[in-house]
Parts: structure tokens; sequence; C-alpha cells
């Protein structure tokens, strides 16, 4: 049962290691140069991740104020009220990446909020990977224009193409 519990997130662990290796191999760089934008370049601000609602919104304490936040440009499989196929890997895959007590930068796009007063944001781990394209390119989400805020939207919409053309994740099994 545990071991069933913890594949989505040593395949997170894999195929992230995979893609970094592969993209460090075709530019020489030790960054993660598949993976557009930088927290160098565009974090506005960090946080710490207070909790995981679902596979795309989370709570995050900047400066002691929770943010209800969702990730702009993707949409996961839904958890809530129904469970929908591969929603609660996209949970764990979200989790993973940024787990609760952990720290990551944030940026904006031109429009910060969405019509349920959640902030709208692009997330990056202590590390530099950009979580929302991560989601995409590894099969838990899928790409969503949310005008105005497209700054990414290219860059996902051809990771969710790769993953969909793979068969990885949601693609694959449902």
């Amino acid at each position: 049962m545990i071991a069933a519990a913890l594949r989505p997130l040593a395949l997170v662990a894999l195929v992230g290691l995979i893609g970094s290796i592969d993209g460090c191999l075709e530019s020489g760089s030790p960054s993660v140069p598949l993976q557009p934008g930088s927290p160098a370049a565009s974090a506005e601000g960090s946080g710490t991740v207070a909790s995981i609602t679902d596979g795309d919104t989370l709570r995050l304490d900047v400066d002691g104020v929770e943010l209800r936040v969702r990730l702009v440009g993707i949409d996961t499989p839904e958890v809530y009220p129904d469970v929908e196929c591969f929603g609660p890997e996209a949970e764990a895959a979200l989790t993973a990446l940024a787990p609760p007590g952990s720290t990551v930068s944030y940026a904006y796009d031109r429009d910060p909020r969405d019509r349920y007063d959640r902030e709208l944001m692009y997330v990056f781990t202590a590390d530099g990977t950009f979580i929302n394209y991560e989601l995409v390119a590894q099969g838990y989400a899928e790409a969503l224009l949310v005008e105005p805020n497209d700054q990414y939207y290219d860059d996902l919409v051809a990771a969710e193409r790769a993953a969909r053309d793979a068969g990885l994740g949601l693609w694959g099994q449902c």
C-alpha cells in the first residue's frame, strides 16, 4: 500500500532528474535549461508553502500573510469535490515539488488574481525548478490560458504536447 502511494513521488523525482540531465547534456550547462523562465530573472518575492490544496492550488505564507495561490497557466484534474482521473497523482506531484514548509519564489503575470480572489502565480522551487512548467511537462497538468496571463503559455503548450505525445501522466492513464 505504501509502495503504491510513493510511486507518483518516485516518478516525479526520476522524470525531473532525467529532464535535468538531458537538458544539461544538450547545453553543457549545470542549470535546468529545458525550463523557460528563471527565478533570478522573474521572481518578485518568496514565501513558505503552508499547505497543498490540490494539484494546482496551494497556500503560501508571505511575510505572515497566508495567500491562496492558483498556479497560473495550468489545470490539473480535480480532487474536490469529486476525484477525477490522475487528480491524486497531480496533488502528490505538487506536494513533492513544493512540500509544506519549503520556500518557493513566485512571479505574477498581468492579472494578479482570479475571480475567486486567489493569487495567480508562477512558482519556482529554491533550486530554480519552474513548478507550473514541470507539472505540465511530466503529464500532471495541461496548459490553460487565463487571459491576459500568457507570459509562458507557448512554453506550457509545447510541454503539454510533448507529454501527451509521450503518454506521460494523465495522457497515458486517463
